[in-house]
């Protein structure tokens, strides 16, 4: 299925978790870790300096900016998908050991601390483990809302909403917007007018909504804060989905965006 590709970004109502493990030293922490989706490491309050592990069972995106890193596994042909070793050291000394084991799941992220809000935090994620399980699921919503963005339809429960010409920024260019009782579909249209290639990645384009929405004159920031229904917040983007993430001098695609109406 065409759809089967989408990064899913961690939400509070979605049924899916932020990780929490505590820093130690002596033991290899073993957590799972999306099949397919890119996996967010996080080392609260430190940043990550390093990355060791075998190269060729996954893909390493990295954050300078906030110290952390993403992590998908290489797709292997062969059924059994066996676990990732990895070992991390941050900029305050620390070393620590993970084994990843990839299932079929959501991704979900993973925060490793070291002062004592870590038992709290586990035991109050374990409490709310049977609520967050019975948390209404959004993945067919939003799988049937990028559908239709891709094919040009507005689905039942949806308007379009009047785009300014003030969005038609280059490179990104927000072309077209739906909205819902509870979610927003954003067209992008994103276009590389540079004599070189241009690679696209679903991280660094959120970062860029996260950071530069807001900023006056930033082309794929203005974009999103100049729309009708708003701008996206952090806690609201649910999905992007990349049509073609290499582009070619002149090449274009198109790049869909599925948050929440509030």
């Amino acid at each position: 299925m065409i759809l089967r590709a989408f990064t899913l970004f961690l939400m509070g109502t979605i049924a899916q978790a932020t990780i929490v493990r505590p820093l130690d030293e002596m033991t290899a922490i073993e957590v799972p870790i999306s099949q397919q989706g890119l996996t967010r490491i996080k080392v609260q309050g430190d940043r990550i300096l390093h990355v060791f592990g075998n190269a060729g069972e996954y893909v390493l995106e990295t954050d300078e900016d906030q110290g952390q890193v993403f992590i998908r596994p290489t797709p292997l042909e062969e059924a059994s998908v066996k676990a990732i070793s990895l070992t991390l050291t941050t900029e305050a000394g620390h070393t620590q050991d993970l084994r990843l084991v990839p299932k079929d799941q959501a991704p979900e992220a993973l925060i490793l601390k070291a002062d004592n809000t870590v038992k709290q935090e586990i035991e109050k994620d374990s409490l709310n483990e049977e609520k967050r399980a019975s948390a209404p699921l959004f993945r067919e919503d939003v799988e049937d809302l990028i559908l239709a963005l891709q094919e040009g339809r507005i689905p039942l429960g949806y308007k379009e909403m009047p785009i300014s010409l003030t969005t038609l920024h280059e490179p990104y260019s927000l072309v077209r917007e739906l909205q819902g009782e509870t979610l927003r579909g954003l067209t992008y249209r994103i276009q590389n007018k540079t004599p070189d290639r241009f690679v696209l990645s679903e991280s660094e384009l959120a970062k860029e909504l996260f950071i530069h929405q807001n900023l006056p004159g930033y082309a794929f920031g203005s974009a999103v804060a100049s729309g009708e229904g708003g701008p996206l917040k952090s806690n609201t983007l649910i999905a992007i989905l990349i049509s073609k993430k290499t582009l070619t001098p002149g090449e274009g695609t198109d790049v869909y965006v599925v948050a929440r109406t509030h």
